[in-house]
């Protein structure tokens, strides 16, 4: 078993977990509450039998609707899900989201379109979404039925404070039919309040062209 040491002091082999450890902000700023070594090991964990540390990672939000939600009107980017990232969640460079959105398309030759907005001024499900930046999008379609998913990554990059993310395409999927990736884009959004993540959907004809029924938002360390 490979030893590692804290400190050049104390090796791992000898931690506890009552061990306890000194608790350190983002900006260095000490905690006066010291933190123990079974909440360590819950947040960071090496990779195999390696001493590269794996940030730990899981889900933060998830919505499922089994009947389904579609836009409240047609004509406009519509509102189907949001999620609101809690404030200083992007505190260092590093931190991401994946975002991944799933639903159908009805069995009609009509106009349709979705997208994931990240950082929207306001989203409210059934009304039009206002700015954000949009980080996936199916374009518009005209597919017959079948089903659709959206999947994108926001990551923090800079400095601490700094209100940067990139925003980066992972995949936009129609049916059999894969979507072209758009750019990667530079987003400003504000790290020190809660930031939007928006799920619309644009019906150029009947709402009910247009269902969601998944959101998933992963949180990476």
């Amino acid at each position: 078993m490979t030893e590692y040491t804290i400190n050049s002091e104390l090796p791992i082999t000898a931690v506890t977990a009552n061990t306890a450890f000194a608790a350190y902000d983002a900006d260095g700023s000490q905690r006066t509450k010291k933190m123990l070594a079974s909440q360590l090991q819950a947040y960071l964990q090496t990779f195999g039998s390696g001493a590269a540390a794996a940030g730990t990672q899981g889900n933060i939000n998830r919505q499922v609707s089994a009947t389904g939600v579609s836009p409240g009107v047609t004509g406009a980017d519509n509102v189907l899900a949001v999620y609101s990232l809690p404030a200083n969640s992007f505190d260092i460079a590093g931190r991401g989201i994946a975002i991944t959105a799933q639903g159908s398309f009805g069995a009609t030759a009509n106009n349709k379109r979705v997208k994931i907005i990240f950082n929207p001024t306001s989203a409210t499900v059934g009304a039009t979404v206002n700015g954000g930046t949009t980080v996936a999008d199916t374009g518009t379609v005209a597919t017959n039925g079948g089903g659709w998913a959206l999947e994108a990554n926001v990551f923090k990059y800079g400095a601490t404070g700094s209100n940067t993310q990139l925003g980066l395409h992972q995949q936009a999927q129609v049916g059999g039919a894969v979507a072209v990736l758009l750019a990667p884009s530079l987003i400003t959004a504000s790290e020190n309040g809660a930031i939007l993540v928006a799920v619309s959907g644009n019906s150029a004809t009947a709402t009910s062209d247009i269902v969601f029924n998944f959101l998933e938002v992963n949180a990476m360390n």
